[in-house]
Parts: structure tokens; C-alpha cells; sequence
């Protein structure tokens, strides 16, 4: 019987190893493709780029800071921009608009849904009704002061004076700074 005992154990010890070899060759293979395509890795030290093609194909982008448009387009591989080169800002979307033999691009601030769903803030000035009730802890009452008070006052020029609203205070505040900036007019 001990005899038995002894090789149960060993026949559970060489399926256990068996079982391993598969999952330690995956894990040490050199073959494991570990890199990401370009541009597609994002961070806290990345900017986020939107890209729309002629067809109105939507694609983001994550780039360096200091990266250039037509940096970005040559590692995208898009040909035929004509263009001042100038280095690309955070939220930044760019649109491709087809000409007679070459592309152009407008500039605009990515969406104010795109840009929350990517963890990037909304300027107070720019959101509307709609938009700011996309942030948590805005609902319809609040959204409605915040643009109101900009009717009658014009622009926020810092977030701290949302604090005159009614129904934010310093926490309420502190919450909010996640999602919503003041861009420098």
C-alpha cells in the first residue's frame, strides 16, 4: 500500500511539471512580440492627438511632448501635407482635407466627450449644456448655473471662481479639477 501511495504522488509531481513547460516556454519565448504599433502607447508624459481622414475615419494618437505634425505624419505615413510644421498640443484634433494634388489640415480642440473619455480635462469656457453634464458630480441643475454664470459674467479666469456658483464648494471644487481647466486667453 505505501508502495501505492508513493506513486500516486509521483505521477501527480510529473503532471504538475508537464502542466508548467507550456506556460514557462510562453513566458521565455524569444519569439513574444512585446512592441505596440506606433504612436499607441499612452502616459502620463504622452500627448493625445486625434487624427480624421477625408473619409472621416477617426483614429488617436499618442505622441511625445515636442513632436511636430509633420513628425507625427511621417511615422503615421501619411504623404502629401502641406503644412507649417509646428509642435502639437495636448487634445489637439487634426482633420485631413483633400485639395487638387495634396492634403491640408484643419486644427481644433478634440470633443469635450472624446477628451473625458481619454482622462484629458475640458476647458470651462468652452463647455457647453451637454458637455459638462458628461462630467461626474455636474448634473443638469449645476451644468445650467455654470453656463449661466458665464453668460452674464464672460469668461472663467480661473476654476477657483466656480466657487460662486451654488452648489460648488472647496470639495465639490477639488473634485472637479480632474476634468476642467481654464485655457490662458
Amino acid at each position: 500500500m505505501m508502495m501505492f501511495e508513493s506513486q500516486i504522488r509521483g505521477v501527480i509531481a510529473v503532471s504538475v511539471i508537464l502542466a508548467l513547460i507550456p506556460f514557462v516556454h510562453f513566458l521565455t519565448s524569444s519569439e513574444l512580440n512585446t512592441t505596440s504599433p506606433v504612436l499607441s502607447t499612452s502616459g502620463s508624459e504622452t500627448l493625445t492627438i486625434e487624427v480624421v481622414d477625408e473619409n472621416g475615419a477617426s483614429g488617436v494618437f499618442f505622441v511625445e511632448p515636442g513632436t511636430s505634425v509633420n513628425q507625427m505624419f511621417s511615422r503615421l505615413e501619411i504623404k502629401k501635407i502641406r503644412t507649417e510644421d509646428f509642435n502639437l498640443k495636448n487634445g489637439t484634433k487634426i482633420s485631413l482635407v483633400p485639395e487638387e494634388d495634396h492634403r491640408n489640415i484643419v486644427i481644433e480642440k478634440m470633443g469635450a466627450a472624446k477628451r473625458l473619455a481619454l482622462g484629458l480635462p475640458v476647458d470651462i469656457n468652452l463647455a457647453g449644456l451637454e458637455e459638462l453634464r458628461l462630467i461626474p458630480g455636474v448634473g443638469d441643475v449645476l451644468a445650467a448655473n455654470i453656463v449661466e454664470w458665464r453668460l452674464r459674467n464672460g469668461r472663467f479666469e480661473k476654476l477657483e471662481q466656480l466657487m460662486v456658483i451654488n452648489g460648488i464648494k472647496e470639495k465639490k471644487l477639488s473634485k472637479l479639477r480632474q476634468y476642467l481647466y481654464v485655457e490662458k486667453s
